[in-house]
C-alpha cells in the first residue's frame, strides 16, 4: 500500500480540488440550493404552524408534546429552533439524502439515474447517521443526568448551566462531527459503484480510519461557522427580550443558509474529491 501523503497537503489538496469543481461545474451546487429551499419552506411553515389552517394540523401535537403555550406568541418562538431542528433531520433523511447523490453523481461524472436507483441505498445511510447522531446526544444528556442525580459533585464546580449549556452543546458538536465523519465517504462510495450498501458504509469506516485527521478536519471546519448560531440559539430568551420575537425566525433562516449552502457543500463535495483521489491507494 503507497505511503499516505502529509495530512496538511492532502486537506490543502482536496480544498483546492473543491473550489475547482465549484468554479469549474456550478451546476454542483444545485442540489443544495434546491435542498436549501424545501428547508426554508418548511421552516416557514412550522412559523404558521400556530396560525390557521396550518394549527389544525401542526397544532395538536406540538400542544400534545410540548405544550399548549406553544402555540401563542411569542412563547412559540423559543420552540421554533427545535422545531426546525427536527424538521431538517427528516428532510435530510427524505431529500438530502438523494440530492447529496445527486451532487457526488455530478462530481464524478456519472449518470443521475444511478442516483435515483439507489436512492433506498442512500435513505438508510443518512437514516442510520442521523439516529446515530441523534442517539448519541440523548446518551451523553442522559449519563449527564445520571452522573448529577446520582450525588456525584465533582464536577459540579462548574455549575449546571455551563454543564447542560456550552459543555453540552459542545459535545453534541463533538458526536456529530465524529459520526458524520466515519459515513461521509459512504455516498462516494455508493456512487462510485464500487460496494452496495452495506458494504459502503464499511468501506467508509475503513477510509475513515485510513485519513482520521483529514477526516474529521474536512467534516468539522465547515461546522465551525455554525458556532454563532449554536451561540444565538442559546441565548433566544435574550434576543426576544433585546429586540423582537422575530428575530428568532431571522436566526433560523440564517441557519438554513449557513447549512445548507455553505456547510453541506464544502463537506461532501470535499470528502467525496478525497475519495477519489486517494481511491486507487486505499
Amino acid at each position: 500500500m503507497p505511503p499516505k501523503p502529509s495530512s496538511l497537503s492532502l486537506i490543502s489538496k482536496v480544498y483546492s480540488f473543491t473550489i475547482q469543481s465549484f468554479q469549474k461545474n456550478p451546476k454542483i451546487y444545485l442540489p443544495f440550493a434546491i435542498f436549501a429551499l424545501i428547508e426554508f419552506m418548511a421552516l416557514m411553515l412550522l412559523y404558521l404552524s400556530p396560525r390557521v389552517p396550518l394549527r389544525a394540523l401542526l397544532g395538536p401535537p406540538i400542544a400534545a408534546i410540548w405544550g399548549e403555550k406553544f402555540l401563542h406568541y411569542p412563547v412559540n418562538f423559543l420552540l421554533l429552533p427545535k422545531l426546525a431542528y427536527y424538521s431538517r433531520m427528516c428532510l435530510c433523511v427524505v431529500f438530502s439524502s438523494l440530492l447529496t447523490g445527486w451532487a457526488v453523481a455530478m462530481t464524478y461524472k456519472k449518470p443521475l439515474s444511478s442516483v435515483y436507483k439507489k436512492y433506498v441505498s442512500l435513505f438508510l445511510i443518512v437514516l442510520i447517521m442521523t439516529a446515530i447522531v441523534l442517539f448519541g446526544i440523548k446518551v451523553i444528556t442522559a449519563s449527564l443526568l445520571k452522573y448529577f442525580y446520582a450525588g456525584n459533585s465533582k464536577l459540579l464546580f462548574l455549575g449546571p448551566d455551563m454543564w447542560f449549556g456550552p459543555i453540552l452543546t459542545v459535545l453534541n458538536f463533538v458526536v456529530a462531527i465524529f459520526v458524520q465523519a466515519m459515513f461521509t465517504y459512504s455516498i462516494p462510495i455508493l456512487i462510485a459503484g464500487d460496494q452496495k450498501f452495506l458494504k459502503a458504509i464499511f468501506r467508509s469506516f475503513w477510509v475513515f480510519k485510513r485519513y482520521f485527521l483529514v477526516s474529521l478536519f474536512l467534516a468539522g471546519l465547515p461546522m465551525l461557522c455554525y458556532i454563532p448560531l449554536v451561540f444565538l440559539y442559546g441565548n433566544t430568551t435574550f434576543l426576544i427580550d433585546k429586540f423582537f420575537p422575530e428575530v428568532i425566525l431571522l436566526v433560523a433562516i440564517l441557519s438554513v443558509i449557513v447549512n445548507s449552502l455553505v456547510i453541506d457543500p464544502l463537506t461532501t463535495i470535499s470528502t467525496a474529491l478525497l475519495y477519489s483521489l486517494e481511491k486507487e491507494k486505499i
